[in-house]
């Protein structure tokens, strides 16, 4: 072929589109052995071109131009289901072997190598990890790209292999992040061996640095005797070149395997060297494997054996000591009192002492440089004789930084239990006392300890012990429980009244394991209270007897009045109406009075107030119906029920609701909303009123004030307390001709 052709890059250019086509392209493959075995271990798949009219192609004269021109893509693609194919041709006739495909940077980066490599490998049936793919340097730029595209290769389990190793770039600072396989040394340095120790001393690096980096190494270019037994003695797993085998056609290599693989055999170094230095080898890697074990592992190994009377150090590593401040070279060959204060020193020795002496496993505590260990001791005997003793080292300063806030806590716990005045005691599910606070015995008067271990009833007064023992009951059965008050027995004989709340403590299953009790003295705050009490009757005597005037003052005058027109013989029919009339509005005056000052007891039962509500209206649509009212009804699904009296709450919704019908003057209308507000139960009655202003809202609720022309205030401070005593709470809003709305929120119980 003439050089000219050559250096026309157009018309080499015409002819590669036309070989692609034509299908002038086959493979030749080169044989990869292994410097231990000598057996083959893969080939390299290395492409050539036919062409009809200039014979056979060097690659060197069209793979550049296939690069610059984007041909190298469906070229490549050629190159890796040509390859496939043989593999899988080979291996339909009993000859199995792995192939190495070359991918070049245009390939890699401008196609979706990944999914190309897919779809080759299912065409042909070829397993994954019969095929490798060879790379450059080159591909670095797009380090991100190249990184996610080599791990999606690997995740197929297609091997990678970086070809030409040694001529690229900055190749160490990112040959640690690629997920590759092996490290093809490339031919230039191979080619000087013996003749250049620059080249000795790179194929010696890159082999030691792919062996640290768990990948194997393939010596390009090998031409002669000398080079194969120096990358033998240097530990090269793989090689190929010349000196083996020139690159051969599918056929050739089958009918030459069995002569290439004798090569190493008789011309390498002797089995035995070779089994020799690889053992060594072997032997090196685990020394090795075990010293980063031991380096990387958190807590911290060491040995030491007595010389001429002296404990030594013999090897020291792990994490902790690194904490410590310390590194092996300032402990391994040295005593205790040689990196340690002496004092220090002297104590720990005496536990390498104990250890020497045969005692197993001893264990002891330090601090090292704000580092607090725990330290095992083992002693290792050989031969009936302790020839050493190992040791481990944990860190425990998390667990003794949380032992001394325990104690801490503790400290200040018991400073404020030891002091409080308020009772606290912990009992068990039975009414056992587990712990009471020194408050307990201050309070009733002997020592706090003589009541540890009794049962808490028996220190109740007889009268009162039934009462508290019920509500005990209660809070074991989950039921909720107010508050306890009840009278315990002083030592002098005399009574204590008491008020406690209990706090349940439940273990994992659920159960109930603990009562808290947290009480306090309240006998002098009562007789206080009862004193203030009845002070507060004197002054409320005189404000109910200045609204019993006000109140009655008036039908007693109209009532007088006719009295003295019957005298004067006037006499009329509807006198006595009216009469009547103002002895009703007395008597309706003295039953309110009745009712706040002698309120029904409370009986607490689990209601629906969706149904209370619902039983209300039912009472007052005719009522409603009369006075052109409609009332509405909305509330949540699932409204859970309440602990409540009935029927006192049937009188607050009753008085709301009327209060609301009279508010009312043309289509009135009313809504009644129940909805679930976190822990309560809200109940919303609406209307569309003629309101209230801010400042009479102020006063609702106070005795004697309302807001209707004959009202006594009473009704609406009766729902007020009626409402307390169930723990809830009412509120007012309202706004001048807008309408008025009344909140009640009850507590949910469960």
């Amino acid at each position: 072929m003439n050089n000219s052709i050559y250096d026309n890059r157009i018309k080499i250019e015409i002819e590669l589109r036309k070989a692609i086509e034509q299908n002038q392209f086959f493979l030749h493959y080169q044989p990869k052995l292994d410097l231990r075995t000598g057996e083959l271990v893969g080939v390299e798949a290395l492409i050539r071109w036919n062409h009809p009219r200039w014979g056979i192609v060097s690659p060197e004269c069209f793979i550049g131009i296939a690069e610059d021109t984007d041909l190298i893509i469906p070229i490549g693609e050629w190159v890796l289901y040509a390859a496939c194919q043989q593999i899988k041709t080979w291996q339909n006739h009993g000859f199995y072997t792995a192939v190495s495909v070359n991918l070049s940077q245009k390939q890699f980066i401008n196609s979706n190598i990944v999914q190309t490599i897919e779809e080759v490998l299912e065409k042909t049936g070829l397993e994954p990890h019969y095929l490798e793919v060879e790379l450059t340097e080159s591909i670095k730029p797009d380090l991100e790209h190249t990184i996610s595209s080599l791990q999606q290769l690997k995740n197929l389990r297609v091997s990678i292999s970086i070809d030409d190793f040694g001529t690229g770039y900055s190749s160490l600072s990112y040959l640690k992040e690629l997920p590759i396989d092996t490290l093809k040394i490339d031919q230039s340095f191979v080619r000087e061996l013996h003749n250049n120790p620059n080249d000795e001393a790179i194929v010696k690096t890159i082999i030691s640095i792919a062996h640290n980096l768990n990948l194997k190494v393939v010596a390009e270019g090998v031409e002669t005797k000398e080079q194969l037994i120096f990358l033998q003695q240097h530990l090269c797993d793989q090689a190929q070149g010349y000196f083996f085998s020139k690159p051969m056609s599918a056929k050739e290599l089958k009918d030459n395997l069995l002569e290439v693989q004798q090569i190493v055999n008789e011309h390498g170094i002797s089995e035995n060297t070779r089994n020799r230095i690889w053992y060594e080898e072997l032997l090196n890697q685990a020394k090795k494997e075990l010293q980063d074990t031991v380096r990387l592992q958190q807590g911290m190994i060491f040995k030491f054996k007595r010389i001429n009377g002296q404990f030594i150090h013999t090897l020291c590593d792990g994490e902790l000591l690194y904490q410590m401040g310390l590194v092996p070279a300032q402990v391994v060959g040295k005593r205790l009192d040689e990196f340690l204060p002496l004092e220090y020193a002297l104590d720990k020795t005496t536990y390498y002492q104990k250890a020497w002496d045969g005692e197993e496993l001893v264990h002891y505590e330090g601090h090292i440089n704000g580092i607090d260990y725990l330290a095992s001791l083992r002693p290792i005997i050989k031969g009936g004789e302790i020839i050493e003793v190992i040791g481990s080292c944990s860190d425990i300063t998390a667990r003794k930084q949380a032992e001394m806030s325990l104690r801490k806590s503790e400290a200040r716990y018991r400073l404020i239990t030891d002091n409080m005045s308020d009772i606290l005691m912990l009992l068990d599910k039975y009414g056992k006392v587990l712990y009471a606070s020194p408050s307990l015995g201050r309070v009733l008067g002997a020592p706090t300890k003589s009541y540890e271990g009794g049962s808490a009833f028996q220190l109740i007064h007889p009268e009162d012990r039934n009462k508290v023992m019920k509500q005990y009951r209660q809070i074991l059965k989950r039921i909720p429980s107010s508050r306890l008050e009840a009278r315990f027995l002083h030592s002098d004989g005399n009574c204590v009244l008491i008020e406690g709340i209990c706090t349940p403590v439940f273990g994992s299953n659920g159960e109930m394991e603990h009562m808290i009790i947290a009480g306090r003295d309240i006998t002098e705050q009562k007789r206080t209270e009862e004193q203030l009490a009845k002070s507060e009757k004197l002054a409320i005597v005189g404000e109910l007897a200045a609204g019993v005037v006000h109140e009655i003052r008036n039908p007693i005058t109209s009532i007088k009045g006719f009295i003295q027109l019957f005298q004067q013989g006037i006499h009329k029919p509807e006198y006595f109406k009216v009469i009547y009339e103002e002895f009703e509005r007395l008597e309706d005056i003295l039953q309110e009075f009745l009712n706040l000052a002698k309120p029904q007891p409370f009986k607490l039962e689990r209601f629906d107030l969706k149904s209370i509500l619902q039983d209300v209206v039912t009472l007052l649509r005719p009522e409603a119906n009369l006075n052109n009212v409609q009332i509405y009804q909305e509330y949540d699904d699932l409204l859970p029920p309440i602990m409540c009296d009935r029927n006192q709450l049937k009188q607050v919704f009753i008085n709301i609701i009327r209060n609301s019908m009279e508010a009312t003057i043309k289509s009135g209308t009313i809504h009644i909303v129940g909805i679930l507000e976190r822990n309560y139960v809200l109940i919303k009655i609406m209307d569309n009123g003629i309101g209230i202003s801010e400042e009479r809202i102020k006063r609702l609720g106070e005795p004697f004030y309302s807001n209707k022309e004959k009202g006594t205030g009473l009704g609406l401070m009766l729902c007020f307390r009626i409402v307390k005593q169930h723990n809830g709470c009412l509120t007012i809003k309202s706004a001048e001709n807008q309408g008025t709305t009344v909140e009640i929120r009850f507590p949910i119980t469960y």
